[in-house]
């Protein structure tokens, strides 16, 4: 059986990158299937606005093009995984670095645990600790459940035929960041793992021509009635879905891991490329 389809998105603008992606793809044995993506600064501003309606917009920073074209990257792939009825498969972006033994790791991907909806193999900016809940092994790796949410990070991820499905249904239009609004939180129609060490590492500069530092969307004047209204739904909205958060991971995972299998480790300890 082969290993599960790898799709890689890819700027027409960025040769460059589907060379190097080529050349390190190719020494490990992996075909791909080349994915354009979607250039958003091409995009007019009625498009972006269909995309990603102001009126909607939750994001902490300012809409931005290039991660709206991301957002419709993504999507577009899913859409793919689901037309052509794959059980699983690999989405990459050019801009990664893979461990040697990634091509193991894809050949164990074939058969993902039964939980498993979304296995994620990197994260963008994490934090220099990371809590995490081990599951089992895996591929010579351990599979784990991240309780603090989805965490951020597009570059590298398997994705089955389910959580396709449900990452879509999370990606009508585009309301926040690409990583926050398809992955956080994990919820019980969308099962995310990771696994650790991470085999995969985003290096480039920038991601399908998504600032580094991008601005933070301007706060709206409001009353200071308001401003405690807003201060008591957000708390409300917080305590709501730690606590759903929480069932779901107890229904996942089992109440003893999920109370008492928590651990951490420092960043450095996690990345082996």
């Amino acid at each position: 059986m082969p290993n599960p389809p790898i799709f890689l998105l890819n700027l027409d603008s960025a040769q460059h990158r589907l060379a190097a992606m080529k050349q390190q793809l190719d020494a490990l044995g992996l075909a791909f299937e080349r994915f354009p993506a979607v250039a958003g600064k091409l995009l007019s501003a009625d498009e972006l606005e269909a995309v990603a309606p102001s009126h909607l917009w939750e994001g902490r920073r300012r809409r931005n093009p290039g991660e709206i074209g991301c957002f419709l990257s993504h999507r577009a792939i899913l859409e793919t995984i689901l037309a052509r009825d794959l059980p699983v498969a690999c989405i990459l972006e050019d801009d990664v670095r893979l461990s040697a033994d990634f091509a193991a790791i894809l050949d164990a991907a074939r058969v993902l645990p039964p939980q498993v909806d979304v296995l994620k193999l990197e994260i963008a900016l994490p934090r220099a600790k990371i809590p995490f809940i081990k599951v089992s092994a895996f591929a010579g790796r351990d599979l784990v459940f991240l309780p603090a949410g989805g965490w951020p990070g597009t570059a590298a991820y398997v994705v089955t035929r389910r959580g396709a499905k449900s990452l879509l249904a999370r990606m009508p239009v585009m309301i926040a960041s690409n990583d926050r609004q398809a992955f956080d939180p994990p919820a019980a129609d969308l099962a995310i793992f990771h696994l650790f060490p991470l085999p995969a590492v985003q290096e480039g500069e920038s991601e399908m021509g998504r600032p580094r530092n991008p601005a933070k969307a301007p706060k709206p004047r409001r009353s200071p009635a308001r401003v405690l209204s807003d201060a008591v739904r957000k708390g409300l909205r917080s305590v709501s879905r730690r606590t759903a958060h929480l069932r779901f991971q107890m229904s996942l995972l089992g109440v003893k891991k999920a109370l008492f299998g928590r651990r951490t480790r420092k960043r450095a300890d996690l990345v082996r490329v």
